[in-house]
């Protein structure tokens, strides 16, 4: 038998208090009275001999004692059941991501759930085991560590709430198992809404067991490189593959306040539609996304707000030593549409005072290749930094292959009825991929060497009869353009941030925010200049404005709880149940109780003279 709480022994020192009465007890005083036959007709009705007063006296003592030893045995929690390999400490992992708020039919989240069981298991743990309390989402955060304090552990359980941002269950593991390594016999609780196949973990999932979820996946705004205060919105929508059958939702597409698109969408479970939304609109003017589906457990997928980019022009630095009449024309029609500015010059210009958002290459590649900013090569004819290229009579080909189709340079640029001249052959670093081939050399490829992104062209616009003078050419040059400043400045409006970032912020940022029901107003002060995003929708500050968003296939596609799932994933100690821990203590008050009883019975049945 081992005791649970052992420190409440140092109680025993309340047996001193009857041994002291009974041994200090007050002596029998004699008193002359005049005549004794009145107590000699007492003592004849309570006649007891000496040494059954002496017994009972004992026997009241030890009852009394007895009593008290039994209920600080009672406080001490004995237990027949608690194995020698029961855990020391016990470290709680507790996901509080997106996912975990999920609601089911009664209206109660994962998180919930997952605090509920938790608190169970914590109150069936011995109590000199050390706790350690873990939560995370895309960060893990130590809320407590290595301490036997229940009541604080409780306490930061129940200030826990679901973050709208992707969990990272990894990360937390580590560093709950640093903290294991800390104490003999440690434990890790994983409490989630998803399983992990660990074997030094205990898993305790909390999904539901018949979730039904379509969220939005992806998203990304841009303008339309050819034409004024025109925009694409590029929207993805998934279904859980949790979800029981075929569903069907609404997106509700909302501009500067009006309703502007509605598009109905059925989906299988597991199955993912792209939507590329035309917009009108003016710069600034907010776009808002609803999506509405019967049944669905998860809100904060389902809306998202994003202002309509207030970009300035691309900066472009032009080389050619011949430009192609056709590349100027592209070019000529995205300065006039606003998009670029564009600074031309000749191999001799080389190189600029101020470098640019973008590099544009032609028929020429400078010997001291650009490091510091994206370059778009078309048709070089000489070799420079990774590009190797052969110059090559003009071959024509009455048509290409499209390899990657799906590549943001071909973004609505159509590979069909296309022919192209080449002039190139081009010898590419594994991290540049193809995305056009004629006949069996690439004519159009893209990646990026060493962190920079690049866009190289192997033919020439003049000479490829069924290409100049289609839309495709000035598409993908925009759409090189885009792609390759993605990251500049200049686009910094365009860009989506993820929930769970850094935001650089010296004033108040205010929010137009997604609470997984509705549109709310709310402000955050940055804490010295940062602040992690943890809101869905747009924000502002005094310079500068933008749009946060979940947008992560691995929230959204809910998993869901099997009916067999063990509730360990290893063989290890068992967790000791309550029952385990209450038999013996209530045996002790029920036997003190008895005591108390008996001797009431025993002592305090008649009236003692």
């Amino acid at each position: 038998m081992r005791f649970l709480s052992p420190a409440n022994f140092h109680l025993l020192w309340l047996a001193l208090i009857p041994l002291a009465l009974w041994l200090f007890r007050r002596q029998a005083k004699r008193v002359p009275v005049s005549t004794l036959l009145f107590f000699k007709s007492l003592a004849r009705e309570h006649q007891e001999s000496a040494w059954l007063r002496r017994i009972k006296k004992w026997l009241s003592l030890l009852l009394t004692l007895l009593v008290l030893i039994f209920a600080i045995l009672a406080l001490a929690r004995p237990s027949s059941n608690l194995s020698a390999d029961s855990p020391g400490a016990v470290v709680i992992v507790i996901d509080h991501s997106a996912s975990m708020a999920a609601k089911d039919a009664q209206g109660r989240t994962r998180l919930d759930e997952a605090k509920r069981m938790v608190k169970d298991r914590i109150r069936s743990l011995p109590d000199q085991v050390v706790l350690s309390l873990i939560s995370f989402d895309a960060r893990p955060h130590v809320l407590l560590s290595r301490s036997r304090n229940r009541r604080e552990c409780l306490r930061l359980l129940d200030e826990l709430k679901p973050v709208p941002v992707e969990g990272k269950t990894e990360a937390a593991l580590n560093v709950a198992k640093r903290l294991a390594d800390l104490e003999s016999r440690s434990r890790i609780w994983l409490v989630a809404d998803s399983t992990i196949a660990d074997a030094s973990v205990d898993s305790i999932p909390v999904a539901l067991t018949e979730p039904l979820n379509i969220g939005i996946t992806g998203f990304q705004i841009r303008h339309s490189p050819l034409a004024r205060d025109r925009y694409e919105a590029f929207v993805k929508v998934s279904a859980a593959a949790s979800n029981p059958a075929k569903t069907t939702s609404t997106l509700e597409i909302t501009l500067a306040g009006r309703i502007a698109q509605l598009r109905e969408l059925e989906l299988a479970p597991g199955e993912s539609s792209a939507l590329i939304l035309p917009l009108e609109g003016l710069r600034g003017q907010r776009l808002e996304m609803r999506l509405k589906t019967a049944g669905d457990c998860f809100g904060w997928d389902n809306g998202l707000a994003a202002p309509l980019p207030k970009t300035k022009p691309l900066s472009v630095a032009w080389f050619a030593e011949k430009p192609d009449p056709f590349t100027e024309l592209a070019l000529s029609s995205l300065i006039e549409a606003g998009r670029i500015e564009m600074k031309k010059g000749d191999p001799a210009s080389w190189p600029p005072k101020e470098p640019p958002d973008v590099y544009v290459f032609e028929n020429w590649l400078p010997k001291e290749w650009p490091a510091n900013r994206p370059v778009i090569a078309l048709t070089p004819l000489t070799s420079s930094g990774p590009l190797r290229t052969r110059v090559m009579r003009g071959v024509p080909h009455d048509s290409v292959r499209a390899v990657q189709p799906d590549h943001p340079v071909l973004f609505r640029a159509s590979s069909n009825r296309i022919a192209v001249t080449q002039t190139t052959v081009l010898d590419l670093p594994a991290s540049l991929e193809p995305l056009w081939i004629a006949g069996t050399e690439p004519v159009l490829a893209a990646g990026e060497f060493n962190g920079q992104r690049l866009v190289v062209t192997a033919f020439s616009p003049a000479q490829s009869e069924q290409l100049a003078l289609l839309p495709s050419f000035p598409l993908i040059l925009g759409n090189a353009l885009y792609w390759c400043a993605e990251n500049s400045d200049a686009l910094a409006d365009m860009r989506t941030l993820h929930t769970g970032e850094m935001l650089n912020a010296s004033s108040l940022v205010q929010w137009h925010a997604w609470d997984g029901d509705t549109f709310i107003e709310i402000s955050d002060d940055p804490a010295n200049g940062l602040l992690a995003l943890q809101r869905i929708g747009t924000w502002e500050t005094d310079d500068r404005s933008g749009a946060c968003a979940l947008i992560s296939d691995a929230e959204t596609n809910l998993p869901k709880l099997a009916n067999d799932v063990a509730v360990s994933t290893q063989p290890a100690a068992p967790i000791i149940s309550s029952s385990a821990f209450s038999t013996w203590p209530k045996r002790l008050i029920w036997l003190a109780l008895a005591l108390l009883l008996l001797e009431s019975f025993l002592f305090h049945r008649k009236a003692v003279y």
